[in-house]
């Protein structure tokens, strides 16, 4: 099969070449997905698929074509190159926005990620036992919980890029993650728990899971935020946990700094490379090479992937790149295109992105904080890159008073705008985790990121509240 699937990919790839293309990229992608849902003790779905096809993007006359078939054959290969080519044949472009890609090294290479235990060695019926294991556990913690809901996946991704530079690579990576969901009500008043664990990991991972830090964390907190109070209103100093911290890093400049949306003027940082735009405090880094579930060894165009650092004691030093923004932005290629899958082209990514630690303790960023807020556990968050303003919604919070945790708060919002929340880091913790294993929405296309962060502490940050 992969002599055959590399005779193929090499094929297209010199086809498109004598067809005229400058650039000719012929990617198969192959993903394995096994998922099982669990809602009130019930298993509402188990399912399994997968999805292969092949993508082809071209340059030709300095734009870009791409197109996909899930056919494996040679005749619809050819078919998607033709498609291609015809479509960078009639795409009209402006001057300045010709297709342009930096020429690299080519890379020949083989990447197998290893796990302790396969998910396809487990049984179907031995998973859904587990999950309802789990599930049980948090539904029994207490007459208020009302729903309770648990989705394991497990997946297999493999892909291999070929390419008219020479570059012919191959990874195979599996990613394992479960969520859980707990609903608990009194009157009118519903509170959610939520938990989630993945990496890129076999089912290992699931077989280490305590529910007492699983599942019934997820309940606890539920019940416990039926009791808690409606946050105050107004611009206080915040302290986030890892949690938060990493859905603000992620949302607040993660994004400003992807290569694309930069080149587009998107970005609020686009004309900043080199500037102080953080606290000295601030270090911020995306890098695929570190443990998570956006780990990998080599983007979708075959760059080996390296740390990216994007801010370094407050200062902006670099964007995250693909084959055309390094071109485009006179920077270096950095392993940061990623695709869905094989029906969309690769485009610019973030991986593991996270603060950099610091040197205190949460107890001596708390102490000298005479009435602030401390945030943990994120729901969602948005960021408006353009305008520089972000959102982000948080499970819970306490009430800062005095440098000591008061009053349990729910229901609770921040806002702000990116750079002003950069400069007013006034002190960041040591004890980074990284907990954010899930899937980044962007262009119409989902893909496998993990971001976390230390404790750290924020001055002037809006609060919404109802009080």
């Amino acid at each position: 099969m992969v002599s055959i699937l590399r005779e193929l990919l090499e094929f297209i790839v010199e086809r498109g070449l004598s067809e005229g293309a400058s650039f000719c990229e012929a990617r198969y992608f192959e993903e394995r997905i096994n998922s099982i849902g669990v809602e009130n003790s019930v298993a509402r779905s188990l399912s399994s698929g997968i999805l292969r096809g092949i993508g082809v993007r071209v340059i030709v006359d300095g734009r870009w074509g791409f197109a996909s078939t899930n056919m494996l054959a040679r005749e619809s290969a050819e078919r998607a190159l033709r498609d291609a080519i015809g479509s960078a044949k009639s795409i009209v472009i402006s001057a300045g926005e010709e297709a342009k890609i930096v020429e690299v090294k080519p890379s020949t290479d083989m990447v197998i990620h290893h796990v302790k235990v396969n998910p396809l060695d487990i049984s179907p019926e031995e998973k859904v036992k587990r999950v309802l294991e789990l599930e049980s556990a948090a539904r029994g913690f207490s007459d208020r919980i009302k729903d309770t809901f648990i989705t394991y996946r497990d997946f297999e991704t493999k892909v291999v890029v070929c390419n008219s530079f020479g570059t012919f690579v191959e990874e195979i990576a599996p990613r394992t993650q479960i969520i859980c969901r707990v609903i608990a009500k009194e009157g009118d008043n519903l509170q959610e728990g939520y938990e989630v664990v993945g990496n890129v990991a076999g089912y290992e991972l699931i077989e280490k899971i305590n529910a007492e830090e699983f599942s019934l964390k997820a309940a606890k907190r539920a019940v416990e935020l039926l009791s808690a109070h409606p946050p105050p209103s107004g611009t206080y100093t915040v302290v986030v946990d890892p949690r938060v911290g990493g859905l603000f890093i992620h949302e607040a400049i993660g994004h400003n700094s992807e290569g694309d949306l930069v080149f587009s003027g998107q970005s609020i940082i686009s004309d900043k490379l080199g500037q102080k735009i953080a606290s000295s405090l601030v270090t911020i880094i995306d890098d695929p090479t570190r443990m998570g579930y956006g780990h990998f060894v080599y983007d979708h165009e075959g760059t080996r992937a390296v740390p990216h650092k994007i801010i370094e004691s407050g200062v902006l030093v670099g964007f995250l790149h693909s084959l055309e923004t390094a071109a485009k932005l006179g920077g270096a290629p950095n392993g940061s295109a990623r695709a869905q899958s094989h029906h969309h082209p690769p485009i610019v990514r973030m991986s593991n992105t996270y603060l950099a630690p610091g040197d205190m303790s949460l107890e001596e960023i708390l102490e000298d904080i005479d009435c602030g807020v401390y945030l943990s556990g994120s729901q969602y968050g948005y960021v408006e890159s353009q305008k520089g303003q972000f959102t982000c919604k948080v499970e819970e919070a306490w009430l800062i008073e005095k440098g000591e945790l008061t009053e349990h708060l729910r229901d609770v919002a921040i806002s702000g705008l990116t750079l002003e929340a950069l400069k007013n880091i006034t002190a960041v913790g040591k004890d980074l985790r990284m907990e954010m294993p899930g899937m980044c929405g962007k262009s119409g296309q989902g893909i496998y990121v993990d971001a976390g962060a230390p404790h750290f502490k924020i001055e002037g940050i809006v609060v919404g509240g109802r009080r």
